[in-house]
């Protein structure tokens, strides 16, 4: 009788396999992790992520139907974590203690971080509408960031509107590189203000 796995090619998991290794003789491949940076680095590496498949598309274009999901997910994931971000920043430059709100609507943290802003740079409403604009197209297909982490809810019912076929993924890369150079400048902004002023 021939063994469970004889003849099998593909990779199998192993005793004494470690899902996170810190591995000297493969030390290139480390990452540093729990150094600082915080939420903005977190929210970096989302960015990148979704940057990085979206090249990979490029290059490939036979991937796109398969990695749409991580790259939308990803980029949401970054623009939610710069959006509490800022207005956790922008809630310190005015002296406001808040608790942080886990809610992961886009529109909901975007709401209060709008009307700081505006407190703040009053004369340059501009692109306030654009973003309110983008987020709330987000939140309209994944207000709860669950859309492009599984197929279908927890009733069961598909997680993306029947009526989104194509999600052109070169021009999200573009709106959310716009949307995240704005909220980065924001936060850049109202942190060197406050240590400025302290």
């Amino acid at each position: 009788m021939a063994s469970f796995d004889e003849g099998r090619e593909l990779p199998w998991p192993r005793d004494g396999d470690h899902v996170f290794l810190s591995g000297d003789a493969d030390w290139s491949m480390n990452a540093c992790v729990n150094w600082g940076g915080g939420w903005t680095l977190y929210a970096i590496g989302y960015r990148k992520a979704g940057d990085a498949l979206v090249e990979r598309v490029a290059q490939d274009r036979s991937e796109a139907d398969a990695l749409v999901y991580p790259i939308v997910f990803c980029y949401r994931q970054y623009l939610e974590l710069m959006l509490k971000d800022t207005l956790m920043e922008a809630r310190r430059y005015y002296g406001i203690d808040e608790p942080f709100d886990p809610e992961h609507s886009l529109l909901h943290h975007w709401t209060p971080l709008r009307a700081l802003l505006e407190k703040r740079w009053p004369e340059h409403p501009e692109p306030l509408d654009a973003v309110g604009e983008n987020l709330g197209q987000f939140d309209e297909v994944d207000k709860g960031s669950f859309a492009f982490r599984y197929s279908t809810t927890t009733s069961g019912q598909p997680s993306l509107p029947n009526e989104m076929e194509r999600i052109n993924l070169r021009n999200l890369s573009e709106v959310v590189a716009r949307l995240g150079t704005f909220l980065e400048a924001c936060s850049t902004g109202l942190s060197a203000e406050r240590e400025a002023a302290e």
